[in-house]
């Protein structure tokens, strides 16, 4: 797939620009001015942590029952 470099350029500045975002909002929240707010942020970043782990278990483990299944009828 052949894409312009004008397209290529300007999806990247908008990634960028999204994990900028993301940055300030992660420090926005660190900077939390009471315990919840710090706790919520904490809570936050385990919670994606977990389902992140989660996600990359559950698809590695369905790639290998797959890939038996495959080896089985073959």
């Amino acid at each position: 797939m052949n894409m312009y470099p004008e397209i290529i350029s300007e999806l990247n500045r908008e990634r960028i620009k999204d994990e900028m975002d993301a940055i300030r909002l992660e420090e926005e929240a660190a900077k939390g001015q009471s315990l919840l707010d710090k706790n919520l942020a904490f809570l936050g970043t385990l919670m994606i942590s977990r389902g992140e782990k989660l996600h990359n278990r559950y698809h590695a483990s369905k790639e290998g029952t797959s890939s038996k299944l495959v080896n089985k009828t073959a």
